[in-house]
């Protein structure tokens, strides 16, 4: 039984639109006084949605704050190229702050959306108390390394359906449509069946903004992200970092370590036979790897 309720549903202006947030309070009043958490979903293109499917307990013990980034499926609206900056997306956090008065919070980024909350405590580094950094896609060019990495391990006949199609410019074939999943099978989602909220948030991702900002594919970077890189100010970042990935996650607990040594107050979760949605592989030891992290702060 959920110990939250819907606080507020407002649309937020930020550049180029508005964004719908979302805020849930606990009942329990020393709940609602700790610091909020506000989370920041992936993609880019994707929804909230899914995530608060997964992570609403979190919701039950401070209060926790979601939205759609501009352009997802809450927040329609048209992005030019200029809108899909990721200096862009950051300050939608800061409007969002703003607005519900936040003076002090917690980011809680998951994929593409660690890249996001990155990007915003790097520039306003005394609004964030401390990060959740879940599957985190910090480095464009060391997240396409490791998928092709990852692609490497699976069955040639995968690989060449994955390789062909690219060079053919069919990724909207149904060969590479069977391929991918494959690959996501073993990556993303380990569960089997998928859960029909991860179903959805696929099926709703824009992907207009996914294709401009990315490409066709984890392994092929084409678009406006290709170059982004946070490592080499990565030490900058002085909060508190929980940094939490799968054990067969895109974000490979290679790299994902490795980012986590060079901030002075990170460390590190690595969830046992799950992928990128760790989040939904295994959810009851995720939430009690975040519980742990966020207790006291």
């Amino acid at each position: 039984m959920l110990a939250h309720y819907l606080d507020t549903l407002t649309n937020v202006p930020v550049e180029g639109g508005s964004v719908q947030v979302r805020r849930y309070l606990p009942y329990d009043p020393q709940a609602r006084a700790r610091t909020p958490l506000v989370m920041v979903h992936g993609g880019p293109g994707n929804s909230h949605a899914n995530m608060y499917s997964s992570l609403n307990a979190l919701a039950d013990t401070r209060p926790f704050i979601c939205y759609d980034q501009l352009g997802s499926h809450f927040s329609p609206a048209e992005l030019t190229e200029d809108l899909m900056r990721i200096e862009r997306f950051a300050d939608e956090i800061e409007r969002i702050a703003q607005a519900l008065d936040l003076a002090e919070f917690i980011l809680l980024g998951q994929s593409w959306g660690s890249a996001v909350s990155v990007a915003y405590a790097l520039d306003r580094p005394g609004r964030v108390r401390a990060m959740v950094l879940s599957g985190p896609h910090l480095s464009t060019p060391r997240w396409v390394a490791d998928c092709s990495a990852l692609l490497e391990r699976m069955p040639e006949d995968i690989r060449e359906s994955l390789r062909r199609c690219e060079a053919e410019g069919r990724t909207d074939s149904e060969e590479y449509r069977k391929a991918e999943r494959a690959f996501s099978d073993r990556h993303l989602c380990r569960m089997d069946p998928w859960p029909a909220s991860l179903d959805w948030s696929i099926e709703t991702t824009n992907t207009d903004v996914y294709m401009t900002m990315w490409g066709p594919s984890e392994f092929t970077c084409t678009g406006l992200l290709k170059d982004m890189d946070h490592f080499p100010r990565l030490h900058e970042l002085k909060m508190p970092v929980l940094m939490i990935c799968g054990e067969h996650d895109t974000a490979t607990p290679e790299t994902v370590r490795e980012a986590c040594a060079l901030m002075p107050d990170a460390r590190m979760v690595v969830i046992p036979d799950s992928g990128h949605a760790s989040l939904i592989d295994k959810n009851g030891e995720y939430i009690e790897a975040a519980l742990r992290f966020l207790e006291g702060l």
